[in-house]
């Protein structure tokens, strides 16, 4: 755990008299959804979370998947797009969840691939 200043995270907006601990975590799990769907991934509840990982696509008919970061059902940031067989590292702040979406295919086909994901909690916040 490490102890530093919040600024946005904590306080939501900058504040130079909060401190927090920070909570490194690790999540890590393969996904598998049927083609023409969207599935969440990972979801968080309660807490602010900065995150670096990566989102892979192991294989599907789809010649790519796509990731969308949610901030309570609001998008955030760009889509990323990942290609089949291939992987894109990333760093987040201020989301809740992250999605898969697969495009359509043949009844029956299932895209499959992994991710990971290093979040970082703020907890115990104190004002000095």
């Amino acid at each position: 755990m490490g102890k530093g200043c919040c600024n946005n995270l904590c306080s939501g907006g900058i504040n130079d008299s909060i401190s927090c601990e920070f909570v490194r975590d690790r999540v890590c799990s393969a996904w598998s959804v049927p083609q023409g769907n969207d599935q969440d991934v990972y979801m968080v509840s309660g807490v602010n979370v900065v995150a670096s990982g990566y989102l892979s696509y192991d294989e599907g008919q789809p010649e790519f998947v796509t990731f969308r970061f949610y901030n309570g059902g609001i998008q955030v940031g760009t889509p990323i797009v990942v290609y089949e067989g291939s992987s894109v590292g990333f760093t987040a702040t201020t989301f809740t969840s992250i999605e898969v979406s697969v495009l359509s295919g043949e009844v029956g086909d299932i895209a499959s691939g992994q991710f990971c994901v290093s979040p970082r909690y703020q907890v115990n916040c104190e004002t000095d």
